[in-house]
């Protein structure tokens, strides 16, 4: 570690990833500066809304089985360390054809790495969950070992776990550029200039525009979720109602919804449905939710739930990051030396926060990480 800058390394945007960079950096006894152009939590970007899925038996394919399975031990750890809760487990069904996504990837991870599992008939459904409508063509893949995460209290959290052991922080400070260098990259800002060992680069959707170089490897699109009231508190209760996610054997219309965290309403977002395909331009900010929104949801909430009133009593908007694969970009590109790229984390990343900021500080402070990462690689479309 040279003494002739301003941290060991600095960390560009605190949301999911970069929160829990930061907090892995300072345990660790780096000196770190974390960076964030509002404030930690904000609704801004990818990293709100209340509640996100955590699973172990992986849709997108087996090789994330074992980071989510230390993805699921250091949430435990941050929990531990700061005397929150932020996991709950609600166990978490898969709904669709057999061949859909939703179905044969879980199945294919579970077997991969033996994981626990129920495969349920559309009969095995209606008697266990009536919550759900079902035809005769689908099935269910329930895993006990599912839950949910609350996003916004997780940021902040790991941010203030970083804090107390040691990170400096700037909210409400905009970088402008990121300059890099394989011994001093530079961070700019508008009244200052920081100067580091390394940078993690952590900017979701304002990524391209810091390094526009990799404005090829990201698209940013816009994503709707809706909160929607119910008429049985029990039966949607998080120790009845599980999270789930349901698509067709096409993967055009995929939803996918938790419990009800307040006693009056579900939380159900869609994933893929035709039109919902819209660039977001993260500048601007995410467009608000319109009545083309609720009808889409109208029509999702519709077919999938029984004693759900079909339009949301509310609903708000956020940010997906798309690599062209749909995996994520952990890792840096030769040609910006001194910089570790998180991004692209494309609607299924909350979960990994904690293990992407071990790999981040191990990528930072060591070069390489003892995690699987390969299929992140940056370079894989060049």
């Amino acid at each position: 570690m040279t003494t002739s800058v301003d941290a060991d390394v600095i960390v560009v945007g605190l949301g999911a990833m970069g929160s829990q960079a930061l907090w892995q950096l300072a345990r660790r006894g780096v000196g770190a500066i974390g960076i964030e152009q509002f404030t930690p939590g904000h609704d801004h970007g990818a990293s709100h809304g209340e509640s996100r899925i955590i699973r172990t038996a992986y849709a997108e394919g087996a090789a994330y089985v074992p980071l989510v399975k230390r993805s699921w031990k250091l949430w435990q750890e941050l929990e531990r360390v700061s005397g929150r809760s932020l996991l709950a487990r609600t166990g978490g069904l898969m709904v669709g054809p057999a061949d859909s996504s939703v179905i044969a990837g879980p199945l294919a991870s579970a077997r991969a790495h033996g994981l626990t599992y129920d495969l349920l008939s559309a009969e095995d459904l209606r008697r266990d969950f009536p919550q759900f409508r079902v035809t005769d063509d689908l099935q269910g893949f329930y895993e006990e070992e599912a839950g949910l995460l609350r996003p916004e209290l997780a940021v902040t959290t790991a941010v203030e776990a970083a804090v107390a052991s040691g990170a400096e922080v700037f909210a409400e400070a905009a970088v402008r550029e990121v300059v890099p260098d394989p011994e001093r990259p530079r961070v700019v800002l508008d009244d200052r200039e920081l100067t580091a060992r390394h940078v993690v680069v952590a900017a979701g959707g304002w990524l391209r525009q810091l390094l526009p170089g990799t404005a090829g490897l990201l698209t940013v699109e816009r994503r709707v979720m809706g909160w929607f009231g119910h008429r049985d508190p029990a039966a949607f209760a998080p120790d009845r109602f599980p999270i789930f996610a349901r698509s067709d054997s096409t993967g055009e219309h995929g939803s996918y919804g938790f419990p009800s965290l307040d006693g009056t309403t579900v939380k159900v977002g869609l994933h893929t449905w035709p039109g919902i395909d819209e660039p977001a331009d993260p500048a601007a900010g995410h467009r608000p939710p319109d009545r083309q929104d609720a009808e889409r949801f109208a029509e999702a909430v519709g077919d999938t739930l029984l004693g759900v009133d079909p339009y949301p009593v509310r609903m708000a908007s956020c940010m997906y990051s798309l690599t062209p694969d749909r995996h994520f970009l952990v890792g840096g590109r030769r040609e910006l030396p001194g910089l570790t790229l998180l991004g692209g984390f494309s609607g299924h990343g909350f979960k990994f926060a904690t293990v992407i900021g071990e790999i981040a500080a191990e990528l930072a402070c060591d070069g390489s990480t003892r995690l699987p990462v390969a299929q992140f690689d940056p370079h894989r479309f060049d």
